[in-house]
Parts: C-alpha cells; sequence; structure tokens
C-alpha cells in the first residue's frame, strides 16, 4: 500500500467493549467487596473521558505535564531503543496527547490505540491517521484490564511495544498489576517492550 493511498483509509475500530454493566449491581458488588473498588467503565465513558481530559489541564494535576515533559527530554533515545516498524500498543489512549510526542520521531508501522470511551476514540483515531499517514491506526473499544483481542499485525511490524503512561498501574492491588504486567507481556510477544 503507498503512503498516499493509506492516508486516504480511515482507521479501522474493532469494538469488543463489554456489555453496559449494570451499574446498581456493579457498583454494590465493587462497595461491597474487601477492598472497595468501582469498575473503570463506570468512570471513563463518553462523558468522563471528556472530564478526564479537562482534569489533565488543571494546574493542580501535575503527573501529565511531568510525563510529557519527561517524553519530550527522552524521545530520541526511546525511539531508539524502540527502532523502525514497531507496532505501538497504548493502553488508555483517552486524547493521545503524549502518544503525538512518542510518534513523531518513530517511524512505527501501527498505532494501536485502545480505550473503553468508543466516542474519544474514534476521533482520537482519526486525527492520528491525518496527522500521522505513515502509520496505520487500529483502533480496539476495550477495557484494556480484560483479556484483549487485537487485530493481526500486519507483514511491515517489526515488534509490538505496549504504550502505557499515566498513573494507572497504581490503581492496582500489588498482586493484580504483577499478573497485568505479565499478561502485557505475552501480549507484547517475544521481541515486544513496555514503556
Amino acid at each position: 500500500m503507498t503512503t498516499s493511498t493509506r492516508s486516504l483509509h480511515l482507521p479501522s475500530l474493532l469494538d469488543t467493549s463489554p456489555a453496559p454493566l449494570d451499574i446498581r449491581r456493579a457498583a454494590l458488588a465493587g462497595l461491597r467487596s474487601a477492598r472497595p473498588s468501582l469498575p473503570c467503565s463506570l468512570f471513563y465513558d463518553d462523558a468522563g473521558a471528556a472530564l478526564f481530559e479537562q482534569i489533565c489541564e488543571l494546574p493542580e494535576y501535575y503527573p501529565t505535564r511531568t510525563e510529557i515533559g519527561i517524553l519530550r527530554h527522552n524521545v530520541g533515545e526511546i525511539g531508539t531503543r524502540i527502532g523502525a516498524g514497531a507496532r505501538i500498543i497504548e493502553l488508555g489512549s483517552g486524547g493521545a496527547l503524549k502518544t503525538r510526542i512518542l510518534l513523531r520521531p518513530l517511524h512505527a508501522s501501527e498505532y494501536v490505540p485502545i480505550d473503553i470511551s468508543r466516542l474519544q476514540l474514534a476521533e482520537t483515531a482519526q486525527a492520528i491517521a491525518r496527522e500521522f499517514p505513515h502509520t496505520r491506526v487500529r483502533a480496539v473499544c476495550a477495557d484494556y484490564t480484560q483479556p484483549l483481542q487485537l487485530p493481526l499485525a500486519g507483514p511491515d511490524v517489526t515488534r509490538s511495544v505496549i504504550y502505557f503512561p499515566g498513573s494507572t498501574i497504581g490503581n492496582f492491588e500489588p498482586a493484580e498489576a504483577e499478573r497485568f504486567l505479565r499478561a502485557m507481556a505475552r501480549l507484547a510477544g517475544a521481541r515486544g517492550g513496555l514503556l
């Protein structure tokens, strides 16, 4: 596929998002557990995803600014370590603000944003496809804390790299975090990476 032909295609969207929750049942089950919690899908629906993007812009919310600074300062070395032709799989892509910084110096073959907010995911995937016409965008609407189904990597993909920015890992209990990271290592594959 030539670059000009590729850039004319809209990104694909694989929708494996969970069925809508019975909110009352999910909330009661979560709040009655030994360590009360609520499913992330209750927070990151379309309205919640938009609200979180606004929170990230607040002066009080420093993690986003800190990560952007770290990424900008180290993007050259990161790009070298990832290498050309990679498939970047982003968990919880949101508006992909940080992703753009990462993709600019890379010659990534594919970008696979994964998010539970279908509307935000579709908008982000289309924007990234326009901004990076040399990179195939294959969006997946899913809860990434559950087993993931991804589209097959294209023949030009050299390796898969899971991109998981943000502080979300801190929401897991230690045993959950370990299981999650092991699942991500399997998803990335033998030559894969985690950023």
